[in-house]
């Protein structure tokens, strides 16, 4: 990705009208000092003075751009200040995301093996149960055979009883008719 940079506008106050009117800027040689005349200097400085203004016209220029430059300069280290910033943010929130989704995943592998282990318990206990229920079930139809055969039998013996209880009956009555038969030829 291409950084993508703003223009910016500085503001650049530009008052040089001391430097182009003789302003304290401006210096002046002694003209006796080289044995000059007067006039001649007076002629060099007008014919001087466009060659003046167009070097502080360039003077100016340099400074602008050098005020721009310098503008630039600070703005340049503010934004890299910023984007260094903002990238050990970044960093930071991806490593406290990491040891999130870390957490999470340990936690997520645990629950995981806590419900096998779980599943795998009920599913043992579920055969435990249904083999017990089948046990159970097993020791419920003897029992119940046991009943039908005992059932069985006391009907049987009831009946047994019964027809006994009828022989005794009948042995008795017989007895009974044989101890009057011998009460009478007893008296006979």
């Amino acid at each position: 990705m291409r950084p993508t940079y703003r223009r910016i506008a500085f503001p650049v106050q530009r008052n040089y009208t001391g430097f182009l009117q003789g302003g304290a800027m401006q210096k002046e040689l002694n003209p006796e000092l080289f044995g000059e005349r007067r006039q001649a200097r007076t002629e060099t400085a007008s014919s001087a003075a466009p060659e003046a203004a167009s070097f502080l016209n360039l003077d100016r220029q340099v400074m602008d751009i050098r005020q721009q430059m310098s503008l630039i300069g600070e703005e340049m280290k503010r934004l890299s200040s910023q984007l260094q910033e903002f990238m050990k943010a970044s960093h930071l929130k991806m490593e406290r995301l990491q040891q999130q989704v870390m957490r999470l995943e340990q936690n997520h592998n645990g629950l995981v093996q806590e419900s096998g282990h779980k599943l795998t318990q009920m599913g043992l206990r579920l055969s435990e149960r249904k083999s017990l229920d089948q046990k159970i079930q097993e020791m419920v139809d003897r029992h119940t055979n046991v009943i039908k055969s005992f059932e069985v039998r006391m009907n049987h013996l009831q009946k047994l009883l019964s027809e006994k209880d009828a022989q005794v009956v009948g042995a008795q009555a017989a007895l009974n008719e044989a101890k009057m038969e011998i009460a009478r030829l007893k008296r006979l």
